[in-house]
């Protein structure tokens, strides 16, 4: 009977694994359980979820270089050339739709054309979590 007992308690355990990361989206970190969404939400309140969520991502992965507002002047600035992106400046940030922002944050700077600094994010953060990103950098940019 303990010999049949161990392969069927692997079997379950890596069921148990898939499943998990399954409902995780793939990702193991401090902002796996932030991708879900609240339940029957109201369009605003989906925006203001995802730019809350965007917000947190963003100070935790964009800040160091582009700085809390976005202005590009984290405390990591001072050491690239060419300085990251001033993302509060409405004029240059109107220039990019949200789709080519998320390629940017996916795929880093260098394959957009851009700065070779700008490290791809796409193998940190999950699709959705660029999302939020995207939506929390476009609350940066003061209205005109």
């Amino acid at each position: 009977m303990k010999g049949r007992l161990v392969p069927v308690l692997i079997i379950v355990a890596a069921a148990a694994a898939a499943i998990w990361l399954t409902f995780a989206g793939g990702r193991v970190g401090p902002h796996a359980a932030s991708d879900a969404q609240p339940t029957g939400a109201k369009p605003e309140t989906a925006l203001n979820f995802e730019q809350s969520n965007g917000q947190k991502l963003f100070e935790h992965y964009c800040a160091v270089c582009h700085g809390m507002s976005g202005g590009g002047d984290g405390f990591n600035a001072f050491n690239l050339d060419p300085k990251p992106r001033d993302l509060s400046d409405h004029a240059a940030m109107q220039r990019f739709s949200d789709q080519q922002l998320f390629a940017v944050i996916a795929q880093g700077g260098a394959e957009r054309g851009k700065s070779n600094l700008m490290p791809p994010w796409g193998h940190t953060l999950n699709e959705r979590q660029i999302r939020y990103v995207v939506a929390y950098i476009r609350t940066l940019t003061p209205s005109k």
